[in-house]
C-alpha cells in the first residue's frame, strides 16, 4: 500500500519537476544582459577601472563598449540605491583595481521606496553575481529566475520563442545594442504626437518620509566610497523635452538641495547633469521619455567619458 502510495506521488511530481526544469532552463537562454555581465567579471573582473549602478536609466545610457577604461555597468530596472549599496559592498573586495563608482541620481530617486527584501530582481542577483540581497539566509528556490517574476518570464518565453518578435543584442558588456523598439519608435518619433500622449510614467507624489529615509542612506552610501577612496560620478541623465515641465516643483527642488550639499561635503564626487539637455539630445535618442536608446547612448556615454578623462 505505502508503495503503491510512493509510485503514485512519483508519478505526479516527476512530469512537474520536468515540466519546471523545461521553463527554467527557457528562462534561463533568453537573451538577457546578466549573463554578460557574469562572464566580464569572472573573466576581468580585477581590471576594471569604472562600476556603473543604478536603474534602467542609467543602464540604457552607458554602453561600456564606447568607454576606453574597463567598465561593468550593473544598473538594472527598478533597482535602488539600496540594491546598489548591498551590490557594491559585496563585489567591491572582487575589484581590486576599480577607481570609480558611476551613480544615479534621477528626479524622484529619493521620494520613490527602497528596494525590499522580496524584491524579485534579488534571485537574479544571487544567481548570476552571487549576491546575497534578501536579509536573510538563501535556499534553492532563490536561484529559481523563472520563479522570481513567473508572469514577466512567461511574456518572455512567448515573445522570444514562439512570436519571434523580441529583439535585442547583447554586446559583451551586458549592453543591449537593438534597444530601440519603445514608445517613440512606435510613434516613428514624430514629435507632434509624441508631445499629445495624455499621460507617461512619471511620479508627482511628494514623500518627505521616503525623502527621509532615502537620502540618510544616500550619505552612508557615500561616506562609504570616500571611505574607500573611490571617485564618484552622479549622474542625472537626460529626459525628453515633454517630461521636464511635468516634473513636481517641490520634489525637483529637494532633490537638487541634497545635490548641492553633496558638492560641498565630497570632494571625490563629481556630476554628470544632463536632465535638462535638450541641445545635444533630440527625439530620436529617446526610447521613451525618461530613457535613451542605443544612439542616445553612444552620446551620453561620450560624455562620461569625458567626465572620467577629467579625473585622471
Amino acid at each position: 500500500m505505502q508503495r503503491n502510495f510512493i509510485k503514485y506521488l512519483l508519478l505526479f511530481f516527476i512530469p512537474l519537476l520536468l515540466g519546471y526544469a523545461t521553463i527554467e532552463y527557457l528562462t534561463l537562454q533568453l537573451p538577457s544582459g546578466y549573463e554578460k555581465n557574469k562572464t566580464l567579471f569572472q573573466d576581468e573582473g580585477d581590471t576594471v577601472e569604472v562600476l556603473v549602478l543604478g536603474s534602467s536609466q542609467l543602464n540604457n545610457a552607458v554602453n561600456p563598449a564606447l568607454l576606453k577604461y574597463p567598465t561593468l555597468n550593473l544598473a538594472s530596472g527598478d533597482q535602488h540605491h539600496n540594491t546598489d549599496f548591498k551590490l557594491l559592498k559585496a563585489l567591491l573586495p572582487k575589484l581590486s583595481n576599480l577607481n570609480t563608482i558611476v551613480l544615479e541620481v534621477s528626479y524622484s530617486h529619493f521620494e520613490l521606496p527602497h528596494n525590499s527584501p522580496d524584491f524579485w530582481k534579488n534571485s537574479v542577483y544571487l544567481k548570476y553575481y552571487s549576491v546575497n540581497c534578501f536579509e536573510r539566509t538563501t535556499y534553492f528556490k532563490d536561484k529559481l529566475i523563472y520563479l522570481s517574476f513567473p508572469a514577466f518570464y512567461s511574456e518572455k518565453i512567448h515573445a522570444h520563442y514562439i512570436a519571434k518578435s523580441e529583439k535585442a543584442a547583447f554586446n559583451r558588456f551586458g549592453f543591449d545594442t537593438l534597444n530601440y523598439e519603445g514608445r517613440f519608435k512606435t510613434l516613428n518619433y514624430n514629435e507632434a504626437k509624441i508631445d499629445s500622449l495624455p499621460r507617461f510614467k512619471i511620479n508627482k507624489q511628494p514623500n518627505p518620509e521616503i525623502f527621509k529615509t532615502n537620502t540618510a542612506l544616500f550619505y552612508e552610501l557615500l561616506d562609504y566610497l570616500k571611505a574607500n577612496h573611490l571617485n564618484v560620478i552622479i549622474c542625472q541623465t537626460p529626459m525628453y523635452k515633454a517630461y521636464l515641465p511635468q516634473r513636481n516643483s517641490e520634489i525637483l527642488q529637494r532633490r537638487d538641495s541634497v545635490l548641492t550639499h553633496v558638492a560641498v561635503k565630497y570632494s571625490n564626487v563629481h556630476f554628470l547633469n544632463t536632465e535638462e539637455d535638450t541641445l545635444h539630445f533630440k527625439v530620436r535618442h529617446y526610447w521613451n521619455e525618461s530613457h535613451l536608446n542605443p544612439d542616445g547612448a553612444a552620446t551620453f556615454t561620450a560624455m562620461l567619458q569625458q567626465k572620467l578623462d577629467s579625473l585622471h
